[in-house]
């Protein structure tokens, strides 16, 4: 990937815009139907379930939960507390991750699906485009693009149950690789384009008008970059003799070098989360809750300071010897809570779908993430490539956690 830096336009027009009462009362015609994705994502959640009677042909080593994160606009920037995996390392041991996740976003406000159906052009958004989606006066926004992150992470641990971890983000931004692909999806089982069909696809394009900060991008500001480092420490402890155990992580994203279109929120977030993990011989339930301050300005859009909660749930089942599936869900509020727009601040529901296997040193893996509710503050489809390295622990060759 190169270096080179898009042409970036931002616009501020006079005047303030009110903040009118514009709410979502349910979905509108290219919006999608609100009948046909949920059923979708409960097929796949059946089909998951329906695999947990199958045998595995030995015991499983089970790995944890999957260990990706939110790719929603509005968070992708801010520290994101990873639910925490369920291998204990040996003392004096390191590991690295890296993650790999690629999201289709297309996201609106009823406001600008409306005056998008009626400029009657399916072409790209132009300046007049963009003047008249910000002079609605009321708050108002358009999310057209992919985003891709690729998380890398470098853990050691200081004692059996102790560890500390450094997490780098690189970032890619691109117009459109899965427009085409979903739109086919939709045409062939019948699932209405959700607006898609009212711009040119394979665009990056965003407009904002919340809180009385407008901004436009006619294109990415950049094309990749690195984003803010994270650190962090983890404690496991074993509840008894149960089979359950408690895990507490911290960590602080770190703005070293200030606001950045795209790269950075410019702030410094905190954040803290507690998991209980039990295992049941091939099978495993994950229980993660965590907690993040965080603030700053993401999409030109200044943010105000504030904890956002977030939770998530997964089930882990042994396959085969060397192949887990996972099914997680995640809920988490909206980090954008000062607005009218009621589909933007609504909570934030996906489900991801992964499989994963382990080969001596190496672990590696799938994932793919569909929103569940709110359609339009998530990601349309996501897919994570997962890849680790561990090393093993000197003298009885046993296995030690990513």
């Amino acid at each position: 990937m190169g270096a080179a830096v898009s042409r970036t336009r931002r616009f501020y027009p006079s005047g303030r815009f009110a903040r009118g009462a514009f709410g979502c009362n349910g979905p509108k015609k290219g919006r999608g139907d609100a009948r046909t994705r949920p059923a979708r994502a409960l097929g796949v959640i059946l089909a998951v379930l329906a695999l947990a009677p199958t045998p595995a042909s030995a015991e499983s080593e089970l790995l944890g939960p999957l260990r990706i994160r939110d790719m929603t606009p509005f968070n992708l920037l801010r520290l994101d507390m990873l639910p925490a995996h369920a291998v204990a390392a040996a003392p004096g041991t390191w590991a690295i991750e890296a993650h790999l996740s690629y999201t289709n976003t297309f996201v609106m406000s009823d406001n600008v699906a409306t005056y998008l159906e009626g400029r009657g052009d399916r072409g790209p958004l132009t300046l007049d485009d963009v003047d008249a989606i910000l002079s609605l006066g009321e708050d108002a926004y358009f999310v057209d693009g992919e985003f891709g992150l690729l998380d890398l992470s470098f853990h050691y641990a200081v004692t059996h149950r102790a560890s500390v971890y450094f997490t780098i983000p690189v970032y890619d931004f691109a117009g459109g690789l899965f427009d085409g692909a979903i739109e086919s999806f939709h045409d062939t089982f019948g699932f209405d384009a959700a607006g898609r069909d009212l711009v040119a696809r394979n665009r990056f394009q965003a407009i904002l008008s919340l809180d009385g900060s407008p901004s436009f991008y006619l294109e990415p500001p950049v094309s990749w970059g690195v984003g803010d480092p994270v650190l962090g420490m983890r404690h496991a402890w074993a509840l008894g003799g149960s089979r359950w155990g408690l895990v507490l992580d911290g960590a602080a994203k770190l703005a070293l070098r200030g606001a950045r279109p795209l790269l950075s929120t410019g702030t410094n977030d905190f954040g803290v989360q507690g998991s209980l993990q039990g295992r049941f011989s091939r099978q495993a339930v994950y229980f993660s809750a965590s907690l993040v301050r965080t603030d700053g300005e993401v999409l030109g859009v200044h943010l105000e300071n504030r904890v956002v909660p977030t939770l998530t749930a997964a089930y882990e089942i042994g396959v085969t010897e060397r192949m887990n599936l996972i099914l997680q869900l995640y809920a988490s509020e909206s980090k954008v809570r000062d607005t009218p727009i009621e589909e933007i601040k609504a909570n934030k529901y996906q489900a991801s779908l992964g499989v994963r296997s382990r080969h001596g040193r190496l672990i590696y893996g799938f994932a793919v993430t569909e929103n569940l509710w709110h359609y339009q503050n998530t990601p349309d489809l996501g897919v994570s490539v997962i890849l680790g390295w561990v090393q093993p622990r000197g003298g009885d060759g046993e296995r030690t956690a990513r």
